[in-house]
């Protein structure tokens, strides 16, 4: 974690971070790259787009929908390692299932459901 100070703490000593507007020695930037507002072309609804290349690029990451998942995305959670997952069956009843040392799927039902 960056040591730069975000949020106020009343224990925290250091003076609050300042914008820095950029000068004729730095290189012009958009200040804005995290959770754009635009308009998407195709739909003409607003998006909230980030970008990781100073504008070059912009990816879309919500919509009036909720979140847009990306390739990028579904990598990552698949890298996660699940203890359990609980599913609901057609009728209602919610399983449980785990996986033991040797690799055998053990199925539980959860509680009172249907």
């Amino acid at each position: 974690m960056a040591d730069d100070k975000t949020t106020e703490n009343k224990d925290d000593k250091r003076p609050p971070l300042q914008a820095v507007a950029p000068d004729n020695k730095t290189p012009q930037f958009d200040q804005s790259l995290i959770l754009k507002r635009m308009i998407d072309p195709v739909s003409g609804f607003y998006l909230l787009l980030c970008s990781d290349d100073n504008g070059v690029t912009w990816v879309p990451e919500y919509s009036s929908q909720g979140k847009i998942y990306h390739q990028r995305d579904i990598n990552r959670i698949a890298e996660i390692p699940f203890d359990k997952i609980e599913m609901r069956s057609p009728s209602g009843a919610v399983f449980s299932f785990t996986v033991d040392d040797e690799g055998n799927l053990k199925r539980t039902k959860v509680g009172d459901s249907q």
